[in-house]
Protein backbone atom coordinates (compact mmCIF):
# COMPACT_ATOMS: atom_id res chain seq x y z
CA UNK A 1 0.00 0.00 0.00
CA UNK A 2 1.47 3.33 -0.98
CA UNK A 3 2.29 5.73 1.53
CA UNK A 4 -0.34 8.66 2.30
CA UNK A 5 -0.13 11.96 0.84
CA UNK A 6 0.59 14.55 3.31
CA UNK A 7 -2.25 16.83 3.08
CA UNK A 8 -5.30 17.89 4.66
CA UNK A 9 -8.55 17.77 2.48
CA UNK A 10 -11.25 19.82 3.82
CA UNK A 11 -14.82 19.65 2.51
CA UNK A 12 -17.87 21.71 3.92
CA UNK A 13 -21.52 19.68 3.30
CA UNK A 14 -24.97 20.25 3.70
CA UNK A 15 -27.36 17.53 2.69
CA UNK A 16 -24.74 16.13 0.14
CA UNK A 17 -25.63 12.36 -0.52
CA UNK A 18 -25.88 12.48 -4.07
CA UNK A 19 -22.04 13.90 -4.78
CA UNK A 20 -20.02 12.98 -1.40
CA UNK A 21 -19.21 9.67 -2.19
CA UNK A 22 -17.79 10.19 -5.32
CA UNK A 23 -15.46 13.47 -4.06
CA UNK A 24 -14.69 11.04 -1.33
CA UNK A 25 -13.67 8.20 -3.46
CA UNK A 26 -10.91 10.77 -5.46
CA UNK A 27 -9.64 11.75 -1.84
CA UNK A 28 -8.83 7.92 -0.15
CA UNK A 29 -4.50 8.57 -1.10
CA UNK A 30 -4.77 11.58 1.60
CA UNK A 31 -3.43 11.49 4.84
CA UNK A 32 -7.16 13.03 6.43
CA UNK A 33 -9.92 14.68 4.97
CA UNK A 34 -11.91 16.97 7.05
CA UNK A 35 -15.67 17.32 6.38
CA UNK A 36 -17.92 20.11 8.44
CA UNK A 37 -21.38 19.44 7.94
CA UNK A 38 -24.20 21.70 8.92
CA UNK A 39 -26.83 19.74 9.64
CA UNK A 40 -27.14 17.40 6.70
CA UNK A 41 -30.72 15.31 7.33
CA UNK A 42 -29.43 13.05 4.10
CA UNK A 43 -27.36 10.22 4.14
CA UNK A 44 -24.13 12.62 3.67
CA UNK A 45 -22.71 11.82 7.21
CA UNK A 46 -23.13 8.15 6.88
CA UNK A 47 -21.55 7.65 3.30
CA UNK A 48 -18.76 10.22 4.83
CA UNK A 49 -17.72 8.54 7.88
CA UNK A 50 -17.51 4.80 5.90
CA UNK A 51 -13.65 6.50 4.58
CA UNK A 52 -11.16 5.58 7.20
CA UNK A 53 -9.09 8.91 6.44
CA UNK A 54 -12.48 11.30 7.17
CA UNK A 55 -13.22 13.02 10.10
CA UNK A 56 -16.63 14.37 10.44
CA UNK A 57 -18.31 16.95 12.94
CA UNK A 58 -20.78 19.40 12.88
CA UNK A 59 -20.58 23.39 12.94
CA UNK A 60 -23.99 25.40 12.55
CA UNK A 61 -23.58 27.74 10.06
CA UNK A 62 -22.19 31.01 10.07
CA UNK A 63 -21.58 31.43 6.35
CA UNK A 64 -19.06 30.10 3.63
CA UNK A 65 -15.99 31.86 4.80
CA UNK A 66 -16.18 31.59 8.62
CA UNK A 67 -17.31 27.72 7.79
CA UNK A 68 -14.48 27.29 5.75
CA UNK A 69 -12.25 28.94 7.89
CA UNK A 70 -13.60 26.54 10.65
CA UNK A 71 -12.68 23.42 8.55
CA UNK A 72 -9.61 25.03 7.87
CA UNK A 73 -8.35 25.29 11.37
CA UNK A 74 -9.12 21.78 12.11
CA UNK A 75 -6.64 20.65 9.54
CA UNK A 76 -3.57 18.96 11.16
CA UNK A 77 -1.11 19.05 7.96
CA UNK A 78 0.66 22.21 6.73
CA UNK A 79 -0.62 21.37 3.04
CA UNK A 80 -4.13 21.31 2.80
CA UNK A 81 -6.63 21.29 -0.41
CA UNK A 82 -10.00 22.75 -0.25
CA UNK A 83 -12.87 20.86 -2.69
CA UNK A 84 -16.67 21.06 -2.97
CA UNK A 85 -18.88 18.32 -2.14
CA UNK A 86 -19.85 18.16 -6.12
CA UNK A 87 -16.12 18.35 -7.27
CA UNK A 88 -13.76 16.00 -8.55
CA UNK A 89 -9.79 16.06 -8.80
CA UNK A 90 -8.49 14.85 -11.58
CA UNK A 91 -5.75 12.21 -12.05
CA UNK A 92 -3.56 15.19 -13.47
CA UNK A 93 -4.69 17.83 -10.65
CA UNK A 94 -3.49 14.77 -7.92
CA UNK A 95 0.12 14.06 -10.21
CA UNK A 96 0.51 18.10 -10.11
CA UNK A 97 -0.44 18.03 -6.57
CA UNK A 98 2.11 15.34 -5.63
CA UNK A 99 4.95 17.36 -7.35
CA UNK A 100 4.48 20.69 -5.96
CA UNK A 101 3.89 18.85 -1.85
CA UNK A 102 6.99 17.15 -2.70
CA UNK A 103 9.32 20.01 -4.20
CA UNK A 104 8.02 22.06 -0.99
CA UNK A 105 9.50 25.32 -2.86
CA UNK A 106 6.17 27.29 -3.40
CA UNK A 107 2.99 28.23 -1.13
CA UNK A 108 -0.12 27.17 -3.49
CA UNK A 109 -1.26 26.52 -6.62
CA UNK A 110 -3.80 27.88 -9.06
CA UNK A 111 -5.35 25.68 -11.28
CA UNK A 112 -8.34 25.50 -13.23
CA UNK A 113 -12.14 24.11 -12.76
CA UNK A 114 -13.81 22.80 -15.16
CA UNK A 115 -17.68 23.01 -14.85
CA UNK A 116 -20.02 20.16 -15.94
CA UNK A 117 -23.57 20.43 -16.14
CA UNK A 118 -25.32 17.24 -15.75
CA UNK A 119 -22.35 15.57 -17.34
CA UNK A 120 -22.29 17.56 -20.39
CA UNK A 121 -19.31 20.60 -20.42
CA UNK A 122 -22.26 23.92 -20.93
CA UNK A 123 -21.29 25.84 -24.38
CA UNK A 124 -20.08 29.43 -24.23
CA UNK A 125 -16.68 31.37 -25.09
CA UNK A 126 -15.56 31.71 -21.00
CA UNK A 127 -12.50 29.65 -20.08
CA UNK A 128 -12.53 27.80 -17.14
CA UNK A 129 -12.33 29.10 -13.47
CA UNK A 130 -8.98 30.01 -11.81
CA UNK A 131 -8.50 28.91 -8.38
CA UNK A 132 -6.04 28.21 -5.36
CA UNK A 133 -7.30 25.13 -3.92
CA UNK A 134 -3.99 23.59 -2.57
CA UNK A 135 -2.11 26.22 -0.10
CA UNK A 136 0.42 25.98 2.89
CA UNK A 137 -2.29 26.10 5.77
CA UNK A 138 -0.26 28.98 7.35
CA UNK A 139 -0.05 30.52 4.58
CA UNK A 140 -3.51 31.11 3.86
CA UNK A 141 -6.94 33.04 5.09
CA UNK A 142 -10.55 33.70 4.36
CA UNK A 143 -12.03 37.10 3.42
CA UNK A 144 -14.66 37.91 5.66
CA UNK A 145 -17.45 36.73 3.27
CA UNK A 146 -20.94 35.47 3.48
CA UNK A 147 -20.57 34.17 -0.26
CA UNK A 148 -18.55 33.85 -3.06
CA UNK A 149 -15.94 33.23 -0.77
CA UNK A 150 -12.06 32.68 -1.80
CA UNK A 151 -8.57 32.01 -0.09
CA UNK A 152 -5.81 34.52 0.14
CA UNK A 153 -2.56 32.97 0.23
CA UNK A 154 0.97 34.76 0.61
CA UNK A 155 3.85 33.87 -0.96
CA UNK A 156 4.99 31.93 -4.36
CA UNK A 157 1.95 30.59 -6.49
CA UNK A 158 2.08 27.90 -8.62
CA UNK A 159 0.50 27.78 -12.26
CA UNK A 160 -1.41 24.77 -13.37
CA UNK A 161 -3.76 23.42 -16.64
CA UNK A 162 -4.85 20.33 -14.63
CA UNK A 163 -8.34 20.60 -13.72
CA UNK A 164 -10.61 20.21 -11.23
CA UNK A 165 -14.00 18.72 -11.97
CA UNK A 166 -17.26 21.07 -10.80
CA UNK A 167 -20.28 18.75 -11.20
CA UNK A 168 -23.30 20.92 -10.63
CA UNK A 169 -26.30 18.39 -11.56
CA UNK A 170 -29.10 20.83 -9.88
CA UNK A 171 -32.27 20.81 -10.78
CA UNK A 172 -33.51 24.60 -12.23
CA UNK A 173 -35.81 24.65 -9.65
CA UNK A 174 -32.43 24.26 -7.27
CA UNK A 175 -30.61 26.54 -9.15
CA UNK A 176 -33.03 29.26 -8.70
CA UNK A 177 -33.18 28.81 -5.20
CA UNK A 178 -29.29 28.79 -4.72
CA UNK A 179 -29.11 31.92 -6.71
CA UNK A 180 -32.00 33.68 -4.58
CA UNK A 181 -29.98 32.62 -1.68
CA UNK A 182 -26.72 34.12 -2.91
CA UNK A 183 -28.24 37.13 -3.67
CA UNK A 184 -29.55 37.34 0.01
CA UNK A 185 -25.72 36.77 1.32
CA UNK A 186 -24.05 38.94 -1.18
CA UNK A 187 -26.68 41.79 -0.47
CA UNK A 188 -25.77 41.32 3.15
CA UNK A 189 -22.19 41.66 2.85
CA UNK A 190 -22.34 45.06 0.43
CA UNK A 191 -24.76 46.65 2.80
CA UNK A 192 -22.69 46.00 5.85
CA UNK A 193 -19.75 47.57 3.73
CA UNK A 194 -22.43 50.86 3.41
CA UNK A 195 -22.99 49.92 -0.03
CA UNK A 196 -26.57 50.90 -1.63
CA UNK A 197 -28.11 50.76 -4.98
CA UNK A 198 -29.94 53.02 -7.19
CA UNK A 199 -33.58 52.63 -9.12
CA UNK A 200 -31.15 53.28 -12.77
CA UNK A 201 -28.70 49.78 -11.18
CA UNK A 202 -32.22 47.97 -10.21
CA UNK A 203 -33.83 48.93 -13.69
CA UNK A 204 -31.01 48.44 -16.06
CA UNK A 205 -29.32 45.17 -14.34
CA UNK A 206 -31.41 42.13 -15.47
CA UNK A 207 -31.43 43.22 -19.57
CA UNK A 208 -27.67 43.74 -19.13
CA UNK A 209 -26.39 41.01 -16.98
CA UNK A 210 -28.47 38.66 -19.34
CA UNK A 211 -27.26 40.27 -22.55
CA UNK A 212 -23.37 40.15 -21.01
CA UNK A 213 -23.72 36.30 -20.35
CA UNK A 214 -26.10 35.18 -23.19
CA UNK A 215 -24.48 37.56 -26.20
CA UNK A 216 -21.33 38.26 -25.26
CA UNK A 217 -20.28 35.50 -22.98
CA UNK A 218 -21.65 33.03 -25.42
CA UNK A 219 -24.32 30.90 -23.60
CA UNK A 220 -26.22 31.76 -26.65
CA UNK A 221 -23.94 28.88 -28.30
CA UNK A 222 -25.42 25.91 -25.65
CA UNK A 223 -29.25 26.51 -26.93
CA UNK A 224 -32.42 26.40 -24.16
CA UNK A 225 -29.56 25.75 -21.17
CA UNK A 226 -27.89 28.90 -22.23
CA UNK A 227 -30.50 30.71 -21.73
CA UNK A 228 -31.73 29.52 -18.74
CA UNK A 229 -28.38 29.89 -17.69
CA UNK A 230 -28.33 33.32 -18.59
CA UNK A 231 -31.71 33.91 -17.30
CA UNK A 232 -30.76 32.49 -14.01
CA UNK A 233 -27.62 34.66 -13.72
CA UNK A 234 -29.79 38.22 -14.74
CA UNK A 235 -31.85 37.20 -12.04
CA UNK A 236 -29.24 36.75 -9.30
CA UNK A 237 -27.83 40.08 -10.04
CA UNK A 238 -31.51 42.00 -9.92
CA UNK A 239 -32.59 40.21 -6.55
CA UNK A 240 -28.95 41.23 -4.79
CA UNK A 241 -29.19 44.97 -5.90
CA UNK A 242 -32.89 45.31 -4.95
CA UNK A 243 -32.26 43.39 -1.55
CA UNK A 244 -29.19 45.81 -0.58
CA UNK A 245 -31.89 48.79 -1.90
CA UNK A 246 -34.63 47.11 0.64
CA UNK A 247 -32.35 47.26 3.49
CA UNK A 248 -31.04 50.47 3.40
CA UNK A 249 -35.28 51.47 3.29
CA UNK A 250 -36.11 49.29 6.33
CA UNK A 251 -32.98 50.49 8.15
CA UNK A 252 -34.19 54.41 7.58
CA UNK A 253 -38.11 53.25 8.38
CA UNK A 254 -36.82 51.90 11.62
CA UNK A 255 -34.67 54.89 12.31
CA UNK A 256 -37.38 56.89 11.94
CA UNK A 257 -39.68 54.62 14.25
CA UNK A 258 -36.92 54.85 16.66
CA UNK A 259 -36.87 58.51 16.56
CA UNK A 260 -41.02 58.48 16.56
CA UNK A 261 -40.55 57.10 19.64
CA UNK A 262 -38.13 58.45 21.33
CA UNK A 263 -38.45 61.98 20.26
CA UNK A 264 -34.96 64.35 22.15
CA UNK A 265 -35.87 65.99 25.52
CA UNK A 266 -36.82 69.99 25.01
CA UNK A 267 -33.88 70.78 26.86
CA UNK A 268 -32.18 69.13 24.29
CA UNK A 269 -32.67 71.29 21.87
Amino acid sequence: MSKAIPVSAYIITLNEEENIGFCLDRLVEFDEVILVDSGSTDATLAIAEAYPNVTASFNAWPGFSAQKAHALELCRNEWVLNVDADELITDEYLDELRRVVSDNKVDGLESNRTLYRWGRRPRHFGRDDRLIRLFRKSAGHYEDRRVHESISVTGEIAQTDATIIHNENLTFSQRIGKSNSYSEAKARDKFDKGQNASVLTIGLIFPLTFIQIYVFKGHFLDGVDGFMTSMNAAFYNFMKYSKLREMNRLRRQRAQQAHIKHPPNASDQ
